[in-house]
C-alpha cells in the first residue's frame, strides 16, 4: 500500500502548527481579552475536559457508521464543523461566550488526530521509525509557527491570533479532503507489533496492570504539563521576557524534540520501552524543578526546554507503540481515543484547572514544583506497572 507521505506529513505540519498557536499564545490572548488567571485556567480546563470523552464518542461512531459512512468521511465532517465553530470567536464577549466556543471547538478539533493517526499507522504498518519521519513534521509545523508568531506579535496585536488560527483549521480541512480513503486496516497481533521473543514477555496480568499502569501515568503526565501549557508563556512574560524569545523558548523544545524522532532507533536499540518510560518521567520530574527555580537564567531555562523531547518527544512516540501494543489490529482507533481522551483529555483538563486555582493562591514555583513531584510519582507507577520486557527491535 503507497503511503501518501506528504498528504499525512503536511497534517501533523498544520495540526501542531494550531497547536503552537495555542499552547504559548491563547492564554496571552485570553489574558489580552481581560480574563484572570482563574478564568484563563477554567477556558483551557474546558478545552481539555471535552478530549475525555469525544474521541471515543467519534471512535464508536465510526465503528458503528462504517458500513454507512467511511471514517475518513467523518474525519472531514468533524475538520469543516470545527472550522465553522471558531469562526464565532469573532462574536464573542463573554465568559460564557468563550466557554461554550472552545467546548464545540475541541469536540471536533479532538476527533482528527486519533483518526490520522490510526490512518498513519495503518499505512506504515505500525513501524516505529517512519512513523517519526512523518510526524516529526508535526513539530516542525509547530516551530515555524511560534518563531513566526512570536516575533510578529512584538509588531501586530495579539488579537489577530485567531486569524491565524482559522487559516491552519482550512488548511486542515483542505488536507483531509485531499487524502485517499485507506484500505481496511489488516488484523495486526500483538506479536506482529512487538516481535514473537518479545511478546512472550507479556502475560495476561502484566498486560492488564501494564494497561492501567500506562493510563494512569499518562494521566499523571498530561496534569504536569497543565501549568506548562496553560501558564508559561504568562510565566515568561511576567519574568521580563520578550514575546519573540517566548517563541523561540518554545521552539527550542521542540527542536530537541525533532532531534530525538530522528535518532529515536538509538533509544530503543539500547532501552525497553519500559525503561524509556520511566527515564523520560523522571527528566520530566527535573524539568519541572528547573523552571520553577531557574526560569529566570536563560542558560538553565534553554536546558529545561530541550527535556522536552523526553518529556513529551520520546514518551509519545513510546507511547504510540504501546497502544499498538495493548489494542492490536482493529482495536487501535479505540485505543487511540482512550489514550487521547484520558490523557490529553481528563489529564489535561485537571492540570489546567489546578493550575489557574493554584497558580493564584500560591504561585508559579510552587506550581511547578507541584508537577515535578506528580511527574516522579508517574515515573514509580511506571517502574512497578509497566511490563518487563527485552529491548524492542526496530523494523528494518
Amino acid at each position: 500500500m503507497l503511503v501518501p507521505y506528504w498528504r499525512l506529513s503536511g497534517f501533523y505540519g498544520l495540526y501542531f502548527a494550531l497547536i503552537g498557536c495555542i499552547m504559548p499564545f491563547w492564554g496571552l490572548y485570553l489574558q489580552q481579552q481581560s480574563f484572570a488567571v482563574e478564568d484563563i485556567g477554567i477556558l483551557l480546563a474546558l478545552f481539555s475536559a471535552v478530549r475525555i470523552f469525544a474521541p471515543n464518542i467519534w471512535a464508536s461512531t465510526a465503528h458503528l457508521c462504517e458500513k454507512i459512512i467511511a471514517p475518513i468521511q467523518l474525519m472531514r465532517i468533524a475538520g469543516l464543523l470545527m472550522f465553522l465553530c471558531f469562526i464565532a470567536i469573532y462574536w464573542a464577549t463573554e465568559f460564557w461566550h468563550y466557554a461554550l466556543i472552545m467546548l464545540c471547538y475541541g469536540f471536533f478539533w479532538s476527533a482528527i488526530l486519533p483518526q490520522y493517526e490510526t490512518l498513519t499507522l495503518n499505512y506504515i504498518k505500525d513501524d516505529l521509525d517512519k512513523y517519526s519521519s512523518i510526524r516529526l513534521w508535526g513539530s516542525i509545523g509547530f516551530i515555524l509557527t511560534v518563531t513566526l508568531l512570536g516575533w510578529l506579535f512584538d509588531f501586530i496585536s495579539i488579537n489577530y491570533l485567531p486569524a491565524v488560527m482559522l487559516a491552519l483549521m482550512l488548511g486542515i480541512v483542505l488536507n483531509g479532503f485531499s487524502l485517499p480513503a485507506p484500505q481496511k486496516v489488516r488484523a495486526v497481533s500483538a506479536v506482529d507489533s512487538i516481535g514473537d521473543s518479545d511478546a512472550r514477555a507479556f502475560s495476561d496480568s502484566s498486560m492488564k496492570l501494564g494497561l492501567a499502569s500506562f493510563l494512569i501515568m499518562n494521566i499523571l503526565l498530561q496534569i504536569t504539563h497543565g501549568p506548562y501549557y496553560v501558564f508559561f508563556s504568562i510565566y515568561l512574560q511576567g519574568l521580563g521576557y520578550e514575546s519573540w524569545a517566548i517563541g523561540l523558548f518554545w521552539s527550542l523544545g521542540v527542536i530537541a524534540e525533532i532531534v530525538v524522532f530522528w535518532r529515536i532507533a538509538f533509544f530503543l536499540r539500547h532501552l525497553s520501552l519500559r525503561q524509556l518510560v520511566v527515564a523520560c518521567l523522571l527528566l520530566t520530574s527535573l524539568r519541572w524543578l528547573m523552571t520553577a527555580y531557574f526560569a529566570d537564567n536563560t542558560l538553565i531555562l534553554i536546558v529545561s526546554q530541550c527535556l522536552h523531547a523526553f518529556s513529551f518527544g520520546l514518551l509519545h512516540a513510546v507511547s504510540v507503540k504501546y497502544i499498538a501494543i495493548f489494542f492490536p489490529g482493529g482495536k487501535q482507533l479505540h485505543g487511540q481515543a482512550l489514550y487521547s481522551g484520558l490523557g490529553f483529555g481528563l489529564g489535561g483538563a485537571i492540570g489546567a484547572y489546578l493550575a489557574g486555582i493554584t497558580w493564584a493562591l500560591e504561585g508559579a514555583q510552587f506550581v511547578f514544583i507541584s508537577a515535578a513531584a506528580i511527574a516522579f510519582a508517574a515515573a514509580v507507577i511506571a517502574f512497578y506497572g509497566l511490563p518487563k520486557e527485552r529491548k524492542f527491535k526496530t523494523a528494518h
